[in-house]
């Protein structure tokens, strides 16, 4: 999905995350049908709430990127607890061979309180599947 002409800012004073999910090679196309159903399940929000968004694979063939800035984190955490955000995000962890790796970053002019809200290890925020769960690097 692009939007011809649309502003690509640059964003200083956000967080932003970069989740590399680790896909069984057998279960790539199953693995973006569940992604899919996620994030467009309401693009609009997801537009109105996020500085950019990029969605895509690594050098690794199943390394897949998910690399997001929110306007406000206050925002992300509410999405994280919801029921919705927390069955897919473990259905995709599912069709994982190995932990989902999230790293962290605040922007040049921004709070680093997402650090303290979000440690490194495992995730509080992510669901499990199984042995696989979501580290903060």
């Amino acid at each position: 999905m692009t939007d011809a002409g649309a502003l690509r800012p640059i964003v200083i004073d956000a967080s932003m995350f970069a989740a590399h999910f680790y896909v069984k090679p057998d279960q790539r196309d199953l693995f973006i049908t569940h992604f899919n159903a996620l994030w467009q399940a309401d693009v609009e929000t997801l537009k109105a709430a996020v500085n950019f968004v990029f969605y895509g694979w690594g050098r690794d063939p199943n390394e897949f990127v998910a690399i997001e800035s929110w306007k406000d984190d206050d925002v992300t955490t509410a999405v994280r607890k919801t029921d919705f955000f927390q069955e897919k995000v473990g259905e995709l962890l599912s069709l994982c061979s190995k932990p989902m790796m999230v790293e962290l970053y605040s922007g040049m002019n921004s709070s680093r309180q997402i650090f303290v809200d979000l440690p490194a290890g495992e995730s509080k925020v992510h669901p499990r599947a199984g042995e696989i769960c979501g580290v903060f690097a």
